[in-house]
């Protein structure tokens, strides 16, 4: 019988401990679910967070676009409330850099940061002493092929893609994009300078022997594509002239049509009549100190079987200007390269050629090559390779044309 009342006694011990176990088990168990709760409706918070700064960033890229910074913040703050985050209130804290205060941008002066917080209640973790979280977003738009960019270098591996050397200064009022993943993409050398609104390489860069860039290249940014490829082809047809060589002194004036073969030089001045110019298998060769001029014209350099390609040649101290249509398939563009062209032969202005050309210059896969200013109202350059060895200034004084560059595009999520 003793020993029967000893297991009796030893009994309740024993289903206390088991009781406190449980408890404790129970408030693990409560806690783990809580933070699961807690930890979740963050979450949903985040995503809609992040879903209204991305639209702000967006937002306030497009009016930046449109009617420049004045209204910027308030555009980008009222996009925000629009997806139910409102600055002040419910402890919401936005805030709109333009150009953004961290990562790839901070240089281009074309992308708008938003950064929202808020301090979020929690349920279940109150029992813990946490009675509140940080939520945080940030999201970084910036204009993609559009009119804030005058320049695009589009091979995608080439070192050296643009390539600024032998003591150029070269000045663009619009921004520069290299899309070569190349840890040389750009390479600036030689006591060169290159100065622009916003600088971006999607690989890498050089600035060496006294060069310099302004501001710094942002690298890592995500590669363009042409901004040009809907540009369409014009019809080819018969030739209209062939080998045209115009020199000796003479004053003349050429039509639009299909030439195959043309050279002017040794001194003629040629008057070029406004209208579309197709060049199949010659190029364009401006030489030995001739004058040209020509408004309202386009060039569309192309081949055919029997007419082999050619590329355009201004050089020997000719004196060149050219402005490309208002109106119309091809305004604003006035030297266009058949994209279908393979060649390693490159577009050339050289050697004392004045230049005054307003308009694209598109050579989506050839090289070209300056050592020679080229200054005008606007001038835009989208070219597979850029090689400046001359002091060049790219505009963007878009007011001639009615519909703005010839370069469209919109706002667009880069980080």
């Amino acid at each position: 019988m003793s020993e029967i009342k000893r297991t009796g006694r030893m009994q309740a011990p024993r289903r206390g401990f088991v009781m406190v176990t449980m408890l404790l088990c129970l408030v693990v168990v409560l806690a783990f679910m809580g933070l699961a709760v807690d930890v979740g409706y963050e979450e949903y918070v985040k995503t809609k967070m992040q879903t209204a700064a991305d639209a702000a960033a967006l937002g306030g890229a497009q009016e930046l676009k449109a009617s420049g910074s004045a209204n910027l913040v308030s555009s980008a703050m009222a996009d925000a409330a629009t997806n139910g985050f409102t600055n002040g209130q419910n402890s919401v804290t936005i805030t709109v850099n333009n150009p953004p205060s961290t990562g790839y941008s901070t240089s281009d002066t074309t992308a708008v940061e938003v950064l929202i917080s808020q301090s979020v209640p929690t349920f279940f973790m109150q029992v813990l002493g946490f009675s509140s979280s940080m939520v945080q977003a940030r999201a970084v738009a910036r204009m993609g092929s559009g009119g804030t960019t005058c320049f695009y270098a589009l091979d995608p591996t080439m070192s050296g893609a643009l390539n600024i050397n032998n003591g150029v200064t070269a000045t663009f009022s619009c921004g520069v994009m290299v899309d070569s993943d190349n840890c040389t993409a750009l390479i600036v050398t030689g006591g060169s300078h290159l100065n622009a609104p916003y600088i971006a390489v999607n690989g890498g860069y050089t600035v060496n022997n006294g060069s310099s860039t302004n501001p710094t290249p942002a690298t890592g940014v995500a590669a363009a594509s042409n901004p040009l490829a809907s540009l369409p082809a014009p019809t080819v047809g018969a030739c209209t002239y062939s080998n045209i060589n115009i020199g000796g002194g003479a004053t003349t004036t050429l039509n639009p049509g299909t030439y195959c073969g043309l050279t002017i030089g040794n001194g003629s001045t040629v008057t070029m009549n406004p209208g579309l110019y197709i060049l199949k298998g010659s190029g364009f060769n401006i030489n030995g100190g001739a004058h040209v001029t020509g408004t309202g014209v386009t060039f569309y350099n192309t081949y055919a079987t029997g007419y082999a390609y050619q590329p355009f040649v201004f050089n020997n101290g000719t004196t060149i200007t050219l402005t490309a249509p208002t109106t119309g398939t091809y305004a604003g563009i006035l030297l266009f390269q058949d994209p279908t062209v393979v060649s390693s032969l490159q577009n050339s202005f050289a050697g004392g050629a004045s230049l005054n050309l307003t308009g694209t210059l598109y050579f989506p896969t050839t090289g070209l090559s300056f050592s020679n200013g080229v200054n005008a109202a606007y001038t835009i350059i989208v070219a597979d390779n850029v090689t400046f060895t001359g002091g060049v200034t790219l505009n963007n004084n878009y007011s001639s044309l009615p519909g703005g560059s010839p370069i469209k595009g919109n706002a667009a999520l880069s980080e």
